[in-house]
């Protein structure tokens, strides 16, 4: 088994609140660092969504393949990647990780990642960052959510190492998963992302065999009174409610054989790099802190320092 990393990234910054040790050169070394620790063959390739700092390019050069493309979107560019593994011909045998540019990783989180894949038969999908896991009365029509978090009163979560491994409702736009699975979800993958809002956690449930949206998530939420009655918005909400009731047909619709699992680790080993959304139960500046140093080692610089007494 090999793993692939697809790594997308742009040049820009948006206005997201970000915790102060957030810089991408950063996150960019967090996984490099990470890619360290790892025991099997690794294959990186960094696509980049227009121009990045040459820094960080030079960076990227030095670890893998660097390819430009010109997407303009986050849901463009992931729809582009999401072609790789067809287009390079890779195993289905082999594992790919597909990271965007503004998450922390610990160092033991890709080798984690990879002894998953190793020792949990029943994983198709993996996310090393999630917080939900289904209740146990969930049904096929009826996804519901546990009121715990991660893997706590779970009788099914499997310890490896420090973290035990759930079966998590959903992912964001970072995860891995066997490349067979990515092969045969290709067609559902690319076309998610036109579902709307929160096209991600509606891509994993789809793939689990969960229905995605219930009725009052068909329209996508409370219509705005103040557009209810403008042609285009009225158009645009009549085409996602069509989009989104084919979606909950064809997952409903979805084999026994064909449904996937995806499983998270408690605790996170990545995080988002987003004030509001770090994962809890870890020291994320002092993660940050290790990353500094491990990269300075190695004469990169990544332009982050912890502040006086951190």
């Amino acid at each position: 088994m090999r793993l692939h990393i697809i790594y997308r990234s742009v040049g820009s910054e948006n206005r997201k609140d970000r915790p102060d040790f957030y810089n991408k050169s950063l996150a960019l070394a967090s996984l490099l660092r990470a890619v360290d620790n790892v025991d099997i063959e690794t294959e990186l390739v960094f696509v980049n969504d227009g121009p990045v700092p040459a820094g960080r390019l030079e960076m990227m050069s030095e670890a893998g393949e660097v390819l430009s493309v010109r997407c303009g979107s986050n849901r463009s560019s992931y729809r582009w990647v999401l072609r790789l593994p067809r287009q390079r011909g890779w195993s289905p045998a082999d594992l790919v990780w597909f990271s965007e540019d503004d998450y922390l990783y610990t160092g033991a989180s890709l080798r984690d990642l990879v002894r998953a894949a190793n020792e949990l038969d029943r994983a198709d999908y993996f996310t090393l960052y999630s917080s939900m896991r289904f209740d146990p009365a969930a049904t096929r029509c009826s996804p519901l959510i546990s009121s715990a978090t991660r893997s706590q009163g779970d009788p099914d979560a499997v310890l490896l190492g420090t973290a035990r491994w759930y079966q998590a409702v959903s992912a964001t736009s970072t995860f891995g998963a066997r490349l067979g699975a990515v092969l045969a979800d290709e067609r559902l993958l690319r076309t998610s992302p036109f579902l709307g809002e929160a096209w991600d956690q509606a891509t994993c449930l789809a793939y689990q065999g969960y229905r995605p949206f219930g009725l009052r998530e068909l329209a996508g939420g409370r219509p705005d009174p103040g557009h209810m009655g403008r042609p285009r918005a009225a158009a645009r909400r009549v085409a996602l409610i069509g989009v989104r009731t084919v979606a909950n047909a064809v997952t409903l619709a979805r084999p026994q054989h064909a449904r996937r699992t995806l499983v998270a680790p408690d605790p996170d080993l990545v995080t988002h790099m987003e004030q509001r959304f770090l994962a809890p139960g870890t020291d994320w500046a002092a993660v940050a802190t290790a990353v500094e140093h491990w990269s300075r080692s190695r004469g990169q610089e990544t332009s982050w320092a912890p502040k006086p007494g951190a």
